[in-house]
């Protein structure tokens, strides 16, 4: 989750809180029928007041991504079903914002070949061990695109950790998140899934091994195929 800067007024910051906390949910950060934390955690993790971040879960509630539960066990929930968009729907919403599919992929191809190649210059054996167990339970849940998908935007974001780098953290969740529903469109199987973890296990290997410009090469390759899908379905 990203902190908002301080300086930000209460609207822009309630609009950015809405966004980037449906988009955690998208991307499986908080996953279905998970309790998100307190308000005051949330509102420390996502550098907002308590009043702004409960007119966000108000949004979000009516959105139907979250539920609320009073009681004893009761607190905020991500709702147990959350609904995929449509081909058609994802394509009026380029539209809304003036943004092009092209802009979207053009600005990842640039951003996460880079971070894999310094990730491989700056990345520790803790967090090579933990990537690898990422991809094993990619292979394990091959069959379960939900699951699949929540792992996938966790390496990628792994390997922005793994630059030390803040900036990059950053940059690098709001690509995923900006994608989240593009990616949900993508024809799945579990073939499909196996490759990707392949991939993933390719970029990981390169970038344990400290080879920079293989870790970019391989990352550069991993985005290739997802995008030439994106582009057959919406272009």
């Amino acid at each position: 989750m990203f902190r908002l800067p301080p300086e930000r007024n209460d609207q822009y910051a309630y609009e950015v809180t809405v966004e980037r906390l449906s988009a955690a949910i998208k991307m499986g950060l908080y996953r279905a029928g998970e309790q998100l934390p307190s308000e005051r955690e949330l509102s420390e993790i996502m550098g907002v007041s308590r009043t702004t971040l409960r007119e966000a879960i108000r949004v979000l509630v009516v959105q139907g991504f979250l539920t609320v539960k009073r009681g004893r066990t009761g607190g905020t929930f991500v709702a147990d079903v959350l609904t995929v968009p449509s081909v058609r729907e994802l394509k009026q919403r380029l539209l809304q914002t003036g943004a092009t599919l092209s802009d979207i992929l053009d600005h990842r191809l640039i951003v996460e070949p880079g971070v894999a190649a310094l990730a491989a210059q700056r990345v520790n054996r803790e967090q090579i061990d933990s990537m690898q167990q990422l991809v094993k339970q990619m292979v394990h849940v091959a069959d379960q695109f939900g699951e699949h998908r929540h792992l996938d935007t966790e390496f990628h974001l792994s390997i922005a950790r793994a630059t030390q780098s803040d900036r990059l953290i950053s940059i690098v969740a709001g690509i995923h998140a900006e994608l989240s529903d593009l990616l949900a469109i993508i024809p799945h199987s579990a073939a499909a899934c196996l490759a990707s973890a392949t991939q993933h296990q390719q970029i990981l290997d390169a970038i344990a091994e400290g080879e920079s410009e293989m870790a970019r090469f391989w990352m550069t390759e991993h985005i290739g195929r997802t995008s030439s899908l994106l582009k057959g379905l919406l272009d």
